[in-house]
């Protein structure tokens, strides 16, 4: 079916981590889509990073569906594809009325009338829209990690971001925090532990929370001495200090996913999800507990020296000629921007 290039819309997810497996195929149906235009539908927390990908933005109120995209979508594309699969999903993209409508299998998608793909749950979930790919006429999207290209100015802003917060070479960000399921989450008192460690190694910890969950950072910052990103900053700062980083360390969530899509050196702890589906698209050393495949198993099973020793892999993964020759100009503007930086007006206080 050759339908590009053409009015594109892309249904994205609302989960940041989905949103990020989502990427690949994103990139794919751009890059096909050349001499059409490209759009993206998703919540309005992810549109300043979904800008970063040159595409226009539309931003999808919480609860929206039929009667919302009658209203605001109609008769503006011609291809609509979710990367979603609930039924009010699905509405949503029959209320588009565009020509074709691609959505998964189920949940009465046929019904709608929708051009359905099948969805291949035991593979990567960067694989979730090869079928609808497959419709459009192009491959399914490559294996290989998956980079987010960040703009040289948000890239060296990320670097000032760090020189602010510390003035130590090495710094590693930790990312403590899920929002869907707390059993994803390495216990608070063992990643202070790691945190601990590696300090006393003249590393230093940076915790990375989201808005209301500052409380996961307070372990860190008294028993390891953490910094603290700023949670007011939006998600394209974020991820242009996690690039900075020498090495992220978190769970199966959203902002693991985020440092190791823009190339920090990550390590994501798995523990009852499955790296085989799951596993950040940007690549990463993923760490499980002893056991993983002979009975139940949780992250609470997770030594810490485990942890440890994968992070300080991923530190030195980021050392060598190349980070040198790239750090040395980038450290001295950051520091010389330092020194005329009003960082109290810039966290707001």
């Amino acid at each position: 079916m050759a339908a590009l290039p053409a009015r594109l819309l892309v249904d994205l997810p609302n989960w940041l981590g989905d949103f990020v497996h989502a990427l690949p195929a994103l990139a794919a149906l751009k890059d096909a889509n050349r001499g059409g235009a490209t759009a993206v539908l998703l919540p309005a927390s992810h549109a300043p990073l979904a800008r970063l990908l040159g595409v226009v933005v539309v931003e999808r109120p919480q609860g929206a569906g039929l009667t919302w995209a009658r209203r605001r979508l109609a008769g503006r594309f011609d291809i609509a594809l979710t990367a979603r699969h609930s039924s009010r999903a699905k509405l949503l993209l029959a209320g588009t009325g565009a020509r074709l409508c691609l959505a998964s299998r189920g949940r009465g998608a046929a019904a709608l009338g929708l051009t359905t793909f099948e969805v291949a749950r035991g593979e990567h979930q960067r694989h979730d829209l090869d079928g609808a790919l497959g419709l459009l006429g192009l491959p399914p999207v490559p294996p290989a990690p998956f980079r987010l290209r960040l703009p040289e100015a948000l890239v060296r802003q990320g670097v000032l971001q760090r020189a602010l917060l510390a003035d130590l070479p090495r710094m590693v960000a930790f990312l403590p925090a899920t929002r869907s399921c707390e059993r994803k989450r390495y216990p608070i008192a063992r990643i202070t532990r790691v945190a601990a460690r590696l300090a006393e190694e003249g590393i230093t910890p940076v915790a990375v929370v989201g808005p209301g969950e500052e409380w996961m950072a307070e372990p860190l910052v008294d028993g390891a001495g953490a910094r603290i990103a700023p949670t007011a900053w939006p998600l394209p700062e974020i991820a242009a200090l996690l690039a900075a980083c020498d090495a992220a360390v978190g769970n199966d969530s959203g902002l693991t996913h985020l440092a190791a899509v823009v190339g920090c050196p990550t390590v994501a702890l798995f523990g009852p999800t499955d790296p085989a589906r799951t596993a950040p698209v940007g690549g990463a050393r993923v760490v499980r507990p002893a056991g993983y495949g002979t009975g139940p198993w949780s992250l609470d099973a997770l030594d810490p020296a485990d942890v440890v020793a994968n992070v300080r892999a991923a530190v030195a993964s980021r050392a060598g000629a190349a980070r040198a020759a790239e750090g040395e100009v980038a450290w001295g503007v950051a520091l010389e921007a330092a020194q005329r930086y009003d960082w109290a007006q810039r966290v707001g206080r």
